[in-house]
């Protein structure tokens, strides 16, 4: 059965330049898709006008709002947010935009199959610098070590939330929450999907 309705988690930390575009654009291509869904906005301890903002978008749009209380981090802002999460699947996406959104329904459609889909970041309006490391560090730490072949560093994850309980903690760090996430969604018996995206400048 397609899914329904989702969990978006959005990590954040001084973002007040791009967040209400990411708002807009999720519901706008949700809505379309007939997919409900909730926001979860994780803010890390923002010093902009990145929270204030983000209360204001929730008389309009179904956001939550939650203040980090754990470690500073990207990894535990998604693993605080996940806690939250009322639907058995979780988005996550960073929330500069370089992450098209609208890729979103298409990476549901992959879940009839698959317990993890990652956006596959393809094309780079990014250094050339920026993605031969990019490229080189998944072929190392992914392909190479776990046997992964999808692109581990994504920011735009869709996955069962559940893979969550499965996770030693003591593997995740401030920012690499990704192959911990990926090495044990296969161990416990799911699927790798992959949506291909154009990986935009910030």
């Amino acid at each position: 059965m397609k899914l329904q309705f989702l969990s978006i988690i959005v990590p954040a930390r001084n973002e007040e330049q791009t967040l209400l575009s990411l708002v807009e654009r999720i519901h706008a291509t949700l809505s379309t898709a007939h997919i409900s869904y909730e926001i979860i906005y994780v803010d890390d301890r923002s010093t902009d006008g990145s929270l204030g903002l983000m209360e204001r978008q929730a008389a309009q749009y179904p956001i939550r709002i939650h203040q980090k209380r754990g470690k500073p981090g990207k990894a535990y802002s998604i693993l605080e947010g996940a806690k939250l999460a009322r639907s058995e699947w979780i988005v996550m996406i960073d929330a500069d935009l370089q992450y098209p959104p609208e890729v979103i329904p298409a990476m549901v459609e992959k879940t009839l199959t698959h317990g993890v889909v990652v956006a596959n970041r393809k094309e780079y309006k990014g250094s050339q610098l920026r993605r031969v490391l990019s490229r080189a560090n998944a072929f190392v730490f992914g392909k190479l070590l776990f046997g992964i072949s999808t692109d581990i560093q994504s920011g735009l994850k869709l996955f069962r939330k559940d893979i969550l309980d499965h996770v030693d903690v003591s593997t995740i760090k401030p920012w690499a929450f990704d192959l911990p996430l990926l090495s044990t969604a296969r161990e416990v018996g799911y699927s790798l999907g992959q949506v291909d995206i154009t990986f935009e400048l910030r």
